[in-house]
C-alpha cells in the first residue's frame, strides 16, 4: 500500500472525522506508531539479560551473606537492589571520592570488571576483622596498607561468591588485580561505552551500606547468549544438591562432640606462694558465691551459669546465652 492518501482517501478521513466514526486520538494513536530511542544510550542487553543478571546476583548475594556471617560470627543480609545500563562515564559520576574500588578481569586482562564498595561498609569490616564491633563513624580517607590487604581477603571471597553464582550458567571465573580510591583512576574502558551496574544492599550488623558491581558490555559480549532465564532455570537443580550436600554436612557437624567446661573464678598467686601451698589451704577467687560463672565451649565463653548437684553429679544451670556463641 502507498504512504501516501489520495484525495478521495483525505475526504473519507475528514467525513468520518466530522461524523464522530473515527476520534482524532485514534488517528494521532496511528501516527504514533514509533518509541523513542537515544543513540548516545543504545540499549544492548535485553529484557532477558537483564532478568538473568538479576536472578545470578540473588544467588551471589546469598552466598556471600552466608559466607561473611560465618566468616565474622555477625547476622548479614544481602539482596540486589537494582541492575541497570548505562554508560561508563555515569557509574563512574555516580560513585563517590573517595572509595573502595577493586579492578577485576572476567576470565582474562581484556574483559575488565569494577567492584566498589562503600567506606562505611569497608570500615566496619576491618573493624570487625581486627576484633572491634564493626560500628561507628569512618572517615573519608584512602585506607592504609594493613587496611587495603584486611579488604583484599574479603574481595577474595566476594569473588569467589561470585563465580560460583555465574557458574550456574556458564563457568566464569573473577580474578582481582588491583585497588583504586579515586574513580577517575579507574577507566578501564571508553566513558561511552555503555555497562550493567548490579547494586548489592548489605547489611553488616548496625552497618548498612553498597556494593556495586559494573560489568561492560565488552566483557560481557561473547556471553550474552548464556544469559537467559531459561538456562539459569535449567541450572538450578545443580544449586539444589549443592544446598542438600550443605544441609548434610551440617547434620554431621551437629552429631560431633563439644568439650564444655565451667570456670568458677581467677584469681593471681606469685610463683613464691604457689610453691607453698598445703592441703586444706583456701584460694579465694575474683567472683562471689552468688555470682554466676561462665560456661565455656571450646575454651570459650558460651553461656552464663548457676553450679550445683543433680543427684550425685556437679552440675551447671545456664542462666543466660551470651551474645556470640562459637560456632
Amino acid at each position: 500500500m502507498s504512504d501516501v492518501l489520495s484525495q478521495k482517501e483525505i475526504d473519507a478521513l475528514l467525513e468520518s472525522l466530522r461524523s464522530g466514526e473515527l476520534k482524532e486520538e485514534d488517528l494521532l494513536a496511528q501516527e504514533r506508531s514509533y518509541r523513542t530511542y537515544d543513540f548516545r544510550r543504545p540499549t544492548k542487553f535485553s529484557k532477558d539479560n537483564l532478568r538473568t543478571v538479576h536472578l545470578l546476583h540473588e544467588t551471589f548475594a546469598r552466598q556471600f551473606a552466608n559466607m561473611l556471617t560465618g566468616y565474622l560470627r555477625l547476622t548479614v543480609r544481602a539482596a540486589v537492589e537494582s541492575v541497570e545500563q548505562l554508560t561508563f562515564e555515569e557509574f563512574i559520576r555516580s560513585l563517590s571520592s573517595p572509595t573502595y574500588i577493586a579492578v577485576c578481569h572476567l576470565g582474562s586482562e581484556e574483559k575488565p570488571v569494577l567492584v566498589e564498595v562503600g567506606l562505611p561498609l569497608v570500615f566496619s569490616l576491618v573493624d570487625r576483622m581486627l576484633g572491634g564491633p564493626g560500628a561507628g563513624n569512618y572517615e573519608e580517607r584512602e585506607l592504609t596498607e594493613i587496611e587495603v590487604a584486611i579488604m583484599e581477603e574479603v574481595m577474595t571471597q566476594l569473588l569467589v561468591s561470585l563465580s560460583n553464582a555465574w557458574s550456574m550458567v556458564l563457568e566464569v571465573r573473577f580474578s582481582f588485580e588491583r585497588v583504586e580510591f579515586r574513580p577517575q583512576f579507574a577507566q578501564v574502558v571508553f566513558p561511552n561505552e555503555i555497562v550493567l551496574n548490579v547494586c548489592v544492599g548489605l547489611e553488616l550488623g548496625p552497618t548498612e551500606g553498597y556494593i556495586n558491581l559494573c560489568l561492560p558490555y565488552a566483557s560481557l559480549e561473547d556471553l550474552l547468549s548464556e544469559l537467559n532465564a531459561e538456562k539459569w532455570l535449567s541450572a538450578r537443580p545443580r544449586e539444589s544438591q549443592a544446598m542438600g550436600r550443605d544441609m548434610l554436612f551440617r547434620t554431621d557437624l551437629s552429631t560431633a562432640r563439644v568439650e564444655i567446661s565451667v570456670e568458677l573464678g581467677r584469681t593471681r598467686l606469685r610463683v613464691s606462694d604457689l610453691r607453698q601451698l598445703q592441703v586444706g589451704q583456701v584460694i579465694r577467687l575474683n567472683r562471689r558465691i552468688h555470682e554466676p560463672v561462665t560456661v565455656m565451649l571450646a575454651g570459650r565463653p558460651a553461656f552464663t551459669g548457676y553450679p550445683g548437684t543433680v543427684g550425685k553429679r556437679m552440675a551447671v544451670q545456664v542462666a543466660e546465652v551470651l551474645s556470640e556463641i562459637p560456632e
